[in-house]
């Protein structure tokens, strides 16, 4: 049974029983290679959930599922949602998204063999430089479609294809076994095979490097992975329901300097190769680009229906939410401008300090305090550009806003770090222990 078919069934089950409701209809086909030192193995699957939203009562009250759904199930449990749900506060869109172009797609065409020839090169690329490197790897990729519609008669579908890729290098050391992973979320086409080995290549061991150890405040550079798991504070700060619920630490700061100069962060939706883009949003409101910091400047904060209605302002087209979940504002795929003039790295800009190229685990303590503890594990010490020594063990800790308003460079270029579009930045003043 086709989305609409399904999305027709289940609003005619809400007909009776609700003020307003609105269903969402989502399909995956997928195709897989995962590579071990040992062996090679090849997958395929498929799945499809549905959810339903609905106003009974002047409350929001969810319900989904993934597998086979009954329509009056799925009713009956949305409606014992609106019973404990929060106050509706707005109405649902009645006019449909427009229908968007085809984006060129190299992924479409993409078979088993193809995809496991593009982790054997992989493979090769970090053992030329790490001869007794291990890889192992996992590329998804496949097709998602997406369909929504209200009983305020608002339609809109789209599909687009996915590709999902998680790379670990395993290599000894005289410390041990040494480990570098990265992952990258993408649409339309695979992450370039060289720019997979250049990161991964990044945390791995060098020679006759001097074992040393450092605390204090120092000079940092954040390679795009730990950049990346940095600006989750950034994500949840920006967000609309944080803010009507007194909890943002960037209210009232709109046009007010809050991160460095040198940076500009944006929400990218539109952007062509972005795992996150789409054509609108879990509600059906239109999704666009967006600037959130210019030049370290908050622009605004980003809101789906129910926290652009409890603030006063408009939906951005930023919602997003799981099957049988609320809506959330959520950013998209965060992209930072790069610098037309500093070095990829920014080691020669920075002079001396440490590069962090991996983080272990991360606590980004609460939302509200923007309060980070990141233990990178192995990280380098360098000087006029070059590295010279390691540390082990480190943690570093700060403040998302605090740390992110002294950055003293911004790389050359950008890497894509699961669905963001990322360089390097140096930092300074950053509390290493």
């Amino acid at each position: 049974m086709t989305c609409d078919m399904k999305n027709s069934e289940i609003l005619a089950a809400t007909e009776k029983v609700s003020a307003e409701a609105e269903t969402i209809c989502i399909d995956k086909k997928y195709l897989s290679v995962d590579l071990n030192p040992v062996k090679t193995v090849f997958g395929s699957g498929s799945s499809s959930g549905r959810g339903l939203r609905m106003i009974r009562n002047g409350k929001l009250g969810v319900a989904g599922q993934w597998g086979p759904v009954k329509p009056y199930e799925l009713v009956d449990r949305a409606i014992g949602s609106c019973r404990y749900g929060p106050d509706a506060l707005f109405s649902l869109p009645e006019v449909s998204p427009e229908s968007t172009s085809a984006v060129p797609d190299s992924l479409s065409g993409l078979n088993h063999e193809e995809a496991s020839d593009y982790l054997l090169d992989i493979q090769k690329g970090v053992r030329n430089t790490f001869p007794d490197a291990s890889l192992s790897a996992r590329v998804k990729w496949g097709e998602d479609s997406f369909s929504i519609a209200n009983s305020r008669g608002l339609r809109g579908n789209y599909s687009k294809s996915t590709a999902s890729t998680f790379f670990t290098v395993t290599m000894p050391s005289p410390d041990g076994l040494l480990q570098s992973g990265y992952s990258i979320d993408s649409s339309c086409s695979l992450p370039s095979a060289n720019d997979v080995v250049e990161m991964l290549s990044l945390p791995l061991s060098r020679e006759n490097l001097e074992k040393t150890e450092v605390v204090g405040r120092k000079k940092v550079i954040l390679s795009p992975l730990v950049f990346s798991v940095m600006l989750q504070g950034i994500r949840a700060g920006v967000s609309g329901r944080l803010l009507a619920r007194g909890a943002s630490p960037l209210a009232h700061m709109e046009g007010r300097n809050v991160l460095g100069k040198l940076l500009t962060v944006r929400d990218m939706p539109e952007l062509s190769n972005g795992a996150a883009s789409a054509p609108f949003d879990s509600e059906g409101i239109p999704a666009e680009n967006k600037t959130l910091f210019r030049e370290g400047i908050f622009q605004d904060f980003i809101h789906d229906l129910s926290s652009a209605a409890e603030t006063g302002a408009k939906s951005t087209g930023s919602s997003g939410r799981n099957l049988g979940e609320h809506s959330r504002p959520v950013c998209t795929n965060l992209v930072v401008d790069t610098s037309d003039t500093a070095s990829v790295n920014t080691m020669k800009e920075t002079g001396s300090g440490i590069l962090i190229t991996d983080v272990l685990s991360a606590d980004s303590g609460n939302a509200a305090s923007g309060h980070f503890t990141f233990d990178c594990g192995r990280v380098y010490l360098f000087r006029r550009g070059e590295v010279y020594g390691y540390y082990d063990g480190c943690v570093i800790t700060g403040n998302v806003y605090d740390v992110l308003s002294r950055v003293t460079a911004v790389g050359g270029r950008q890497f894509r770090c699961n669905s963001d579009l990322l360089p390097f930045v140096s930092l300074e003043g950053v509390s290493v222990r």
